[in-house]
């Protein structure tokens, strides 16, 4: 089967035949980036050169990062950065030209840019919110990689300050001033956005919260401790785990029990007319 022009997969085998002997079940990335990714750069890799890797959101999605869903599924043109020659120009490529100055490192045996590198290209093929998720999850532990988690926002804001002239160098630096640490899924990033776009003050960001006696009431998604209001973006997880939707029942009680609002929202709240009254809702609880 061929999966990029001039390669071909051997179906029941797996493998690539491009002259690498590289098979695709060699790097056991399962579960951390999305196959379809996985398959499609590692098809390409046979005919990348070793002055090639890969870029962009393909990087971010290779880092585990929360680039978009059309990248981070597989459903998008791969972006292949070239440090010498010219760019790669194939079906499927994005192709690109950097200066040997970029950092270049590998997901498993695949080559690709740094993850600050990848998330400062990316403001050139992105949007704002994107790159403000994507930025969370560098300071955050989103990345199961060392190399893309735990950064200080002030490293994030030296790379964007060192940018000339770069494509989408003014989103960036509106990005960089969104960017949170502590943040533990894209989704709280977008609540967070909803909220503080509607003219709801600035929350904290998973802070462990105990009662007047020191006893542990849990560590909401967000809050507002002078009001003792707390917000928490709820995914399909929490319904479908029956073990977890029985601690975040007796976990919101514990939080009634002390005098708290533990609110809920879920992805519904976060579009249109509902986002619109839910950010009235938390207004009104924090007057």
């Amino acid at each position: 089967m061929r999966v990029h022009h001039g390669v071909r997969r051997d179906v029941a085998a797996g493998a690539l035949d491009a002259g690498s002997g590289l098979d695709i079940d060699d790097l056991d990335l399962g579960g951390v980036v999305h196959p379809a990714v996985l398959a499609q750069a590692r098809a390409l890799v046979p005919v990348l050169s070793a002055a090639q890797c890969f870029s962009h959101t393909t990087a971010l999605a290779l880092w585990g990062l929360p680039t978009s869903g059309d990248a981070q599924r597989g459903r998008a043109p791969l972006h292949v950065s070239t440090m010498e020659g010219r760019a790669m120009r194939r079906p499927g490529v994005v192709g690109h030209r950097i200066s040997r100055g970029v950092g270049v490192a590998s997901v498993g045996d695949l080559p690709v840019v740094d993850a600050v590198s990848a998330w400062l290209q990316s403001a050139g093929v992105t949007g704002l919110d994107e790159l403000v998720r994507v930025g969370d999850a560098l300071c955050g532990l989103w990345s199961p990689f060392p190399e893309a988690r735990g950064l200080l926002p002030e490293v994030l804001a030296s790379r964007v300050r060192a940018l000339h002239g770069a494509r989408g160098l003014t989103r960036l630096r509106e990005a960089v001033d969104l960017v949170r640490p502590d943040v533990r899924s894209p989704k709280e990033t977008d609540v967070r956005l909803l909220l503080t776009r509607g003219g709801i003050e600035e929350p904290e960001i998973n802070v462990p919260t105990v009662d007047a006696a020191g006893r542990f009431l849990g560590t909401p998604d967000l809050r507002w401790l002078r009001r003792k209001v707390a917000v928490e973006y709820e995914g399909d997880a929490h319904r479908r785990d029956r073990a977890r939707f029985r601690r975040d029942i007796t976990r919101r009680e514990r939080f009634a029990d002390d005098g708290w609002h533990l609110m809920r929202c879920t992805d519904d709240d976060l579009h249109g007319a509902a986002a619109q009254a839910f950010v009235a809702r938390v207004a009104r609880r924090l007057a």
